[in-house]
């Protein structure tokens, strides 16, 4: 699975969603894009599939409601 769309982590969401687990919970998966993803160092393959340290902290501002400006702040 790797954080695909599709595998375990899909699943248990799934899972959580339909018994209402999720209903007071903000949450924003983020998994692989479906594409290949050329051979770099691991720190630039995060980067390019958007699941480096600034993009978790954008999903994770973003999903408290932050605006954009703030976040670049």
């Amino acid at each position: 699975e790797e954080g695909s769309v599709g595998g375990f982590g899909s699943f248990v969401m799934t899972h959580l969603a339909k018994t209402g687990l999720l209903d007071r919970v903000r949450f924003r998966p983020m998994t692989l894009p479906d594409r290949f993803i050329d051979h770099n160092s691991q720190e630039a393959q995060y980067h390019e599939a958007g699941l480096d340290a600034p993009a978790i902290v954008a999903t994770a501002l973003s999903a408290l409601g932050v605006p954009q400006s703030r976040q670049m702040a």
